[in-house]
């Protein structure tokens, strides 16, 4: 523990977060650097340059219309996953424009990564955990095969045929059950080893068992024994600051910027940015306030300031 600071310019250490070592905990699988390459492709085929303010916002702006999120994952999915699992968010107040909200796949994600599941169906599965998904998947294919009864005629895949085995039949007549079990194990043998993971961490269950999602454990601030309003730099362009998210490739990188950024305009001297201990820190704090209680009466108070 560093003692006796009495300088942000001469003897603060480095923030703690950012000293040798430090990882980020989160587990969601993002690669800044590919996201903020030029003409990438965005929804319905177009081409779009990402900025940082397409995904992250203050708590406060997030309920603003996002360019690449998609109402209709919202409504279906209202408990996205990547809001799973947040550390220090009660110290986030709502109307907050200080800090930033976690982005969410509804919001920010859903408009250029879509979750289809079955080429039949132009449905996407929900934003949400395996045990949600798996009846919705179900149910959708069972609406499906109901209103397409010709599909139990299932033709032959030539390139499943095995060396020296007996060809089977060209066809194979199932019956509903069969084969809404059959393409739910296609689908979600997709989902959860490609799609879902391309993201997320999936923990695998027993045989037969859906896999579990691990907590996103997205921070919602790095620093929670200091206050930093990103509000009172809006005139700063965020690379300036998080240089480093434009070359980040794993999402373990902890992209925040070291004390040498902000010495560069918090110092001494009458052309800076305020520098002394309380621009950061709060000094007895009215949240952590406790009721007094106390039987003295106001003669007695008087008396004792005299």
């Amino acid at each position: 523990m560093v003692q006796n600071i009495d300088s942000f310019e001469r003897n603060h250490p480095e923030f703690d977060v950012m000293r040798s070592g430090r990882r980020d905990p989160g587990t969601i699988q993002l690669n800044h650097y590919l996201h903020l390459q030029p003409n990438l492709l965005g929804p319905n085929g177009s081409r779009v340059q990402l900025v940082c303010g397409d995904c992250h916002r203050s708590v406060a702006d997030a309920g603003a219309p996002w360019p690449y999120g998609d109402a209709k994952s919202r409504a279906v999915s209202p408990n996205a996953l990547s809001t799973d699992g947040f550390k220090n968010e009660t110290s986030v107040a709502a109307s907050s424009r200080a800090y930033m909200a976690p982005p969410t796949y509804a919001q920010t994600c859903a408009g250029c990564h879509a979750l289809q599941f079955d080429k039949r169906l132009p449905d996407a599965v929900p934003h949400d955990k395996p045990e949600v998904i798996h009846p919705f998947l179900v149910a959708k294919l069972q609406a499906f095969i109901a209103a397409h009864p010709g599909e139990l005629r299932v033709p032959r895949d030539p390139s499943r045929d095995l060396p020296e085995q007996p060809i089977p039949a060209d066809y194979r007549l199932l019956t509903p059950p069969q084969w809404v079990g059959e393409r739910a194990a296609e689908d979600e043998e997709l989902l959860w080893r490609k799609t879902c993971k391309q993201c997320h961490t999936l923990i695998a269950g027993e045989r037969g068992a859906l896999p579990e999602v691990a907590p996103s454990n997205i921070t919602a601030r790095y620093m929670p024994h200091a206050n930093f309003d990103h509000s009172q730099h809006g005139l700063v362009d965020c690379a300036s600051c998080h240089a480093a998210a434009t070359t980040s490739q794993q999402s373990s990188d902890v992209l925040l910027p070291g004390i040498a950024t902000c010495r560069a305009c918090h110092h001494s001297g009458t052309e800076a940015a305020e520098s002394r201990c309380f621009e950061c820190h709060t000094y007895h704090d009215p949240a952590q306030r406790k009721p007094a209680h106390s039987n003295f009466s106001v003669a007695e108070l008087q008396g004792s300031a005299r």
